[in-house]
Order: C-alpha cells, then structure tokens, then sequence
C-alpha cells in the first residue's frame, strides 16, 4: 500500500442539517497498523512427515562346521520406503470488489464507491448521499475478517443512503454483489450506538475469525455549533450460512 495507514480511522459520516452547513470532523484516536489494515490471519501448512527406511534386521548365518563347503550367502534386499505425498492446500477463490450493495428490509439498493483514508487520517466518505463506500485498506465484503461500509445519513437538504439504517433488526438481510457477479449475503447480529469517541475501532476494523461485514453511520444529536452528530450507529452482520 502507499498510502499513510497506521492512521486514525475516523468515521465522522458527519452530515449537515437544512439550516447549517455541511462540515466533517475527524476526531477518532489513532489505530495501529493492525487495526487499519488487518489481514486475515494465514493457517499454516502442515508439514509432511518423512519416513525413514528401515535397517533392515542382520541375518545370522549358522557356524559351518570343519570340512564343510561353505555356501555364498545371498544378500537380503533393503525395503524401499513408501513415500507420502505432500499436501496441497486448496486456494480461495478470488472475492471480487463491492460494486452495489442491497438492503431490502429498508429498501436500499444502491452503489457502492471506494474509500481510503483522507489527508487527515479519517476514514473518507461517499461522494454521492445516495450511495455507500466501502473502506478498501480492509478485507472485501466476503474475505475472512471485518469488511467495513459507510454512509450518510442525511445531507442538509434531504435525507440520505442510511436513513433508516437504525430501522435493522438482527436477522435482517444485506446483500453486496461484487465485481465477479456473486451476491454475498449477511445477516444482521447487532446494532450498537457508540459516542464519537467511545467507538470500539478494533472491534469494528480490526482483525477477526469468520466473515463479518460492519455498516455505519452517523446517530444521536446533531450539534449546530460543531456541525456534527455526536454519535456513530454500527450495524454488525456476519456471513449467511
């Protein structure tokens, strides 16, 4: 990656109201570079186990006796040993990138744009209101461990993508179809209002067993002065069986 990643990742979707201008803040504490760009933890190989060959057992011959013509002795053939073959480990097909993402319990069906970090540090937002972003220093929706999409929850002239996003009960369907054309399916597990700076950032971006796919926005009160909201919404959702 060239890009700056032992940043904060600060997911201030801060979005304005219909009297006051739009303004984001990034105010998140800084993560370390396992939380920013958390890779999925490799299984190593097993290593194959060599047979040694066997010694093969002497042979006793009998004494012969005086005036007996001694017979040449044949010689015993050494085993071979059986070789084991090494095992192969079977790749992972290829996840395609989050190009749309689909939430119909709240009637979402939208694009999915691609984010890095701003020249701040926090974790960027979605150009268009109508759209999401997906955080591409991160595993893709699909990959082992947690994927991460934002969005606005409004603008200062309309609502916006997540509008409704705190509308999620767990079971709940969300869909992102990838660059490959497959329609990956979650399930919603947990909704959780965090204040700006409480959010569990490790829990969110960081490191994890299984497939999860973390959606968020902006929740709580908005604050004229500051022009933001003074919470985060996160909807956790796991991989369908």
């Amino acid at each position: 990656m060239n890009r700056r990643i032992v940043l904060a990742v600060v997911l201030a979707i801060v979005l304005g109201s219909t009297a006051g201008a739009l303004a984001y803040s990034n105010s998140w504490p800084t993560l370390p570079r396992a939380v920013a760009q958390a890779p999925a933890t490799a299984t190593p190989s097993p290593t194959p186990t060599t047979v040694p060959s066997p010694t093969p057992s002497p042979t006793l011959e009998p004494t012969p006796l005086p005036g007996t013509p001694t017979a040449t002795p044949r010689p015993t053939p050494s085993p071979t040993a059986t070789a084991i073959p090494t095992p192969t480990a079977t790749p992972l097909p290829p996840v395609g990138l989050p190009v749309h993402l689909k939430i119909p319990a709240i009637k979402v069906d939208t694009e999915v744009e691609h984010v890095g970090l701003t020249d701040d540090g926090a974790m960027d937002v979605p150009k268009n209101y109508d759209n999401v972003a997906w955080y591409n220093l991160g595993p893709r929706p699909g990959e082992p461990g947690n994927a991460v999409i934002d969005g606005h929850v409004d603008s200062k002239t309309r609502t916006a993508v997540f509008w409704d996003l705190r509308k999620l009960k767990p079971g709940d369907e969300i869909i992102v179809v990838g660059s490959d054309g497959v329609e990956r399916k979650f399930v919603v597990k947990l909704l959780e209002s965090y204040k700006r700076a409480e959010a569990p950032l490790d829990r969110i971006f960081g490191a994890a067993p299984g497939v999860h796919l973390n959606l968020i926005t902006c929740d709580g009160v908005f604050d004229r002065s500051r022009q933001e909201y003074d919470k985060n919404l996160v909807v956790y959702a796991d991989a369908a069986p």
